[in-house]
Parts: C-alpha cells; sequence; structure tokens
C-alpha cells in the first residue's frame, strides 16, 4: 500500500467519525446522553423526512470530499487530524457555548472533575461574567488558593503565562487544574491592580455545604455547588437545624454555578411541598420530562433563598420553583441565566462532547436562559464589582437632573434614567420613559427597602432612592446586605 492509499485509508476512517455526528445533527435527529459516571448512552430519534435527510448526507459526502481533495492536493502537507478536529469545532461552534467538543480525555476528565467536586486543582469556583472576564466566585478554605490568599472577586488574566481571554471556563478549567504537585502559575486582577500567584495543585473535594444557626432561630444552610453527594450534605445540614429548634430557614445560592441537576431538585423536594412542579424539561418546543417534589424531610417553616447574578443553571431552577410554588421569598439580584442542560457524551473510539440537549422551564414554564430568575426582593451587595465594571455601569445611565417630578401615565428623561438604574438592580422594567405599571411597582419596591411611603411615584425624594440604591449596586459598603435583609424579611 502506497503512502497516498494509507493516507487516504485513514482519511475515512477519522471522516466516518465525523459523518456520524455531522448527521445526527444535521437531520433533526436528537442526541441524549444518559450521564453516568464517564459514560453516555447514544439515543436517537424524531427523524425528519428522508428528502431532508438524503440532502444533509449529500451535504456531508461533499464534506469529505472536499477534506479529502485538500489532503492530496494541498501545497503542503496536511495534518488530517487537525481538518477533522476543526470540522468537530465547527459543528459544536454553530450551536451554544455550552455545547464542547473533547479533543483529550483530560479535557473530558477535568468536566466531570467540575461537575463531581473532586479534583486536583487550587480550589476555587470560577465563572464568566458579562464582559467574558473569568471572576473567582468562591475559595475553597481547605485548599491551597486560600492558603496563597487569593480571594472571591479576583479576576483571572493568565494561567501559566497563557492568556485565557476568549477561553470557554471548561478551557480555563482545565488549564487551572493538573497533576497533584504540580504549580499553577496565575496572573490575578484585583480593583485594577495586577499579581501574579505560584499555587501548589492538591487533590481536593469541594466544599458545598455550610450551615449554622443565626439569631432568633433561623436556620441558615449555603450551597456552593450541587456535586452529586450535596442533597446528602443538605439534609443532614436541615435535620441538624431541626433539632435545635429551627424555626426559619434561609438557603443561600449566591455565586452557585450549577452542577448536578439531580441535586438541586432532591434539595428542592426538601422546601416544596409534595406533588408540586420542580422543573419541565423543552427539547425543540415540546416538553420532553417534568421533576415534581418528592417532599423529603419537608417542614413549614418562612423560607428566604438568596440569589445574585452568579446564581446559574440548577441553582436558578431551584430558587424558580422555590418562587413559582410559593413555597419562599427570593431576595438578591437577578440569575444569571443559565437554563439549559448539557449531557456527556463518550463515543466508541474514545472521544467525547458535551452537547446541550434541552431548556430548562419554570413550574409556570417560563425560560430561564438568558433571563434569569428576578427576586422578590431586589438588592445587591455591590462589593464584587471591578472598577471596568463600575465604569461600564455608570457611563451606560443618563444623569437623574431634570429637577422634574413624574407620576403616572407621564412621560420624560428622569424616568428613563430611573428605568436604566431599575433594570441594572434585577426589576424587570421597559426603557420607555413613561411611568407605567412595572415602573411604578420597582419604584414602590425601592421606596418599601429604604422605608419610605411606597406609593410609586418618582419625586426627588425617590430619585434619591434610586440613585443610592443604584451607587450601592456600584460600590456597596462591606456589610452582607442581602443576608441582613433575608433576616429582616424572616422576622
Amino acid at each position: 500500500m502506497n503512502r497516498k492509499q494509507e493516507r487516504n485509508k485513514k482519511l475515512a476512517r477519522i471522516l466516518a467519525i465525523v459523518v456520524v455526528i455531522s448527521m445526527l445533527m444535521m437531520t433533526g435527529f436528537t442526541l441524549l446522553a444518559a450521564f453516568s459516571g464517564e459514560t453516555g448512552t447514544l439515543y436517537v430519534y424524531a427523524a425528519e423526512s428522508q428528502e431532508t435527510i438524503d440532502k444533509n448526507l449529500s451535504k456531508l459526502d461533499q464534506l469529505r470530499d472536499v477534506v479529502q481533495y485538500i489532503d492530496e492536493n494541498y501545497a503542503d502537507d496536511v495534518n488530517v487530524e487537525d481538518l477533522t478536529d476543526a470540522a468537530y469545532n465547527g459543528v459544536f461552534d454553530a450551536l451554544d457555548q455550552w455545547s464542547v467538543f473533547y479533543k483529550t480525555k483530560e479535557e473530558k476528565d477535568a468536566f466531570i472533575s467540575q461537575v463531581t467536586g473532586n479534583y486536583a486543582g487550587i480550589g476555587v469556583t470560577m465563572t464568566l461574567d458579562g464582559s467574558g472576564n473569568c471572576v473567582i466566585t468562591q475559595v475553597n478554605t481547605l485548599g491551597p488558593a486560600y492558603e496563597a490568599g487569593v480571594t472571591a472577586g479576583m479576576i483571572i488574566r493568565s494561567v501559566d503565562g497563557k492568556s485565557i481571554a476568549g477561553m470557554t471556563l471548561d478551557q480555563i478549567s482545565s488549564l487551572v487544574r493538573g497533576e497533584p504537585g504540580t504549580k499553577a502559575v496565575l496572573q490575578l486582577e484585583s480593583n485594577g491592580a495586577l499579581q501574579t500567584m505560584e499555587i501548589e495543585r492538591k487533590n481536593i473535594k469541594a466544599q458545598t455545604v455550610t450551615y449554622q444557626m443565626l439569631d432568633n432561630k433561623i436556620g441558615y444552610i449555603a450551597i456552593s455547588q450541587f456535586s452529586g453527594e450535596t442533597w446528602l450534605e443538605f439534609r443532614t445540614a436541615k435535620l441538624n437545624l431541626i433539632a435545635d429548634g429551627m424555626e426559619k430557614l434561609i438557603v443561600d445560592v449566591r455565586d452557585n454555578g450549577g452542577g448536578v441537576m439531580g441535586d438541586a431538585l432532591n434539595i428542592a423536594g426538601m422546601l416544596i411541598p409534595q406533588g408540586k412542579p420542580l422543573v419541565f424539561y423543552e427539547q425543540q418546543g415540546e416538553i420532553i420530562d417534568e421533576e415534581y417534589s418528592a417532599g423529603g424531610t419537608y417542614k413549614d417553616v418562612p423560607l428566604v433563598v438568596l440569589i445574585n447574578d452568579h446564581t446559574a443553571s440548577a441553582s436558578e431552577c431551584l430558587a424558580a420553583a422555590v418562587k413559582d410554588n410559593g413555597a419562599g421569598t427570593l431576595v438578591g439580584v437577578t440569575t444569571y441565566g443559565k437554563g439549559v442542560a448539557q449531557e456527556l457524551v463518550t463515543m466508541d473510539n474514545g472521544d467525547s462532547f458535551k452537547l446541550t440537549f434541552c431548556h430548562f422551564l419554570t413550574p409556570n414554564k417560563q425560560r430561564i436562559d438568558k433571563v434569569g430568575i428576578a427576586p422578590d426582593i431586589a438588592i445587591s451587595n455591590g462589593s464584587a464589582l471591578t472598577q471596568e465594571q463600575i465604569a461600564k455601569y455608570l457611563e451606560s445611565v443618563l444623569p437623574m437632573d431634570e429637577g422634574k417630578k413624574y407620576f403616572k401615565g407621564q412621560r420624560g428623561l428622569n424616568v428613563l434614567a430611573a428605568q436604566q438604574r431599575l433594570n441594572i438592580l434585577g426589576y424587570k422594567v421597559p426603557q420607555n420613559a413613561v411611568m407605567e405599571a412595572a415602573t411604578m411597582d420597582a419604584l414602590k419596591r425601592i421606596q418599601a427597602l429604604y422605608g419610605a411611603s411606597p406609593y410609586g411615584g418618582l419625586d426627588f425624594c425617590t430619585i434619591e432612592l434610586v440613585d443610592r440604591a443604584f451607587y450601592e449596586f456600584l460600590y456597596g459598603d462591606g456589610t452582607d446586605k442581602q443576608l441582613q435583609k433575608a433576616i429582616e424579611v424572616l422576622q
């Protein structure tokens, strides 16, 4: 067999994998991976018409012919695996940011470690903010990053000298994690200043649940992520608090980026009466499944759930289930808005990909993705913003200096300026410069928040209160106002 024959045989073998995946993606078939450990089971159903299938198969044949032609005729030597990797990436680039093809087993294992909470790394939880910055949201007190002085709110700019700009969260996690005993060199930004830290990686088990009894028999349980065993930790915490006489409960899912959905639903079942809807799954416009509360260890006590703009995915489903079922009050700011589910698929040849296969819908059948869950009481701590973010917020709003008051049905620049601030604070109001119902309702909440008469007008006092809330969102005052408000609600 000559060199070209060997190359063509290799090409056909590699392209066979690309064709199978592309065919499933492009002909209306749906992939569902039943995630269990490291492998997924592939299920295929709901085919399009034969005409559509034939048309797409023809396109895939053309793709194979193009790659083969390039391999045989390009001016320089071509690495066929690079071409097929590019084809894989092209397929997933056409989907959402959460669907990813893993080129290596290490990338896949990093994702599994991130979900299950067992990994070798430095002990931080990260998220991408609206500007694409990789923000550290939590630092494990048992991990080496904590010992090195890393704090929540720091932004990662590079890892081991490599800029992480434009990378996905999975790619950044893969860089930060590594073999125990090796060192990660991180360039971190804090309040506009850069510093470099060298941190030794260690084996880490994520801390997912902490709890304590506050004054007035208020139980407090914080959940950092859902790792597969978190619901067991939560149940233990809740039962211990009940045994200690808990009469009210605060559940804190701020900075919780999600994780294993089953964990979140099991915990929701401990907060919501049996039989109530928790979540619906939507795929291609149809409800394909739903989950209901099993009522495990349910105790009817006043409940507040703390949320913020880093509350994402499964934790958003938990918050939505509490809100829509009237089981408690949400306090904080609007959540991140990642309302889609991914599952891991491992193919026969060992290659893997993570695919978004459905949308989460709230019990009221509203989409979460790119919308988030709005709080019942909006209040911000304002302590996690960088100077760059603060500057962008300040540039995005009009001044409220018209010297005019506005009431129901009236229109003006002060109204628009107030609406801009209200949206940043998490109140979903139209930005139309009109004093309509949603705007007046949000103003009532601001007025009540600061002890003013909640009548919904935009008088000079209310203008000052809106600006006060806006600046506290930007700068904060070092206190946990969200927790304070939760305690106030329960008292």
